[in-house]
């Protein structure tokens, strides 16, 4: 029998990886890791003086994989934020299917970890600091 998978480690690990780039040319900080077990749900934490980016796996019934930006103003209170794939839409990079969540095996939820990371490659220029409504 081999080794059963830990899927929220699984989680976190492969995005430390795919989203080192925020920490290297982004100016983000090194990653917070989230747990809710309210939500079923495991993640990372990025933060930058305007911005905090988390990445979750929501386990459970319907696993997804979730990205979020969210605006920080000066005074250091939270605006209210976007899920990446709607902000992918809103600024030109393309339809919400090139984001997708739904994580229903290991082989999915890492795979969407990789497709999320390069779409907030796209999307993260195009902000020049500021979160649209959407």
């Amino acid at each position: 029998m081999g080794k059963r998978p830990n899927l929220p480690e699984d989680f976190r690990s492969e995005a430390r990886v795919a989203y080192a780039f925020l920490t290297q040319s982004e100016g983000f900080s090194e990653p917070e890791t989230v747990d809710d077990r309210l939500l079923w749900c495991t993640g990372l934490q990025f933060r930058r003086a305007d911005m905090v980016v988390e990445f979750r796996y929501f386990g459970g019934r319907e696993p997804e994989v979730s990205t979020r930006l969210t605006p920080v103003g000066a005074d250091g209170t939270r605006g209210r934020g976007a899920r990446l794939d709607d902000l992918y839409v809103a600024v030109g990079c393309g339809p919400a299917q090139d984001v997708p969540i739904s994580a229903p095996t290991r082989r999915a939820m890492l795979k969407r970890v990789h497709e999320h990371a390069a779409a907030l490659r796209r999307v993260l220029p195009l902000l020049d600091g500021e979160i649209p409504e959407v």
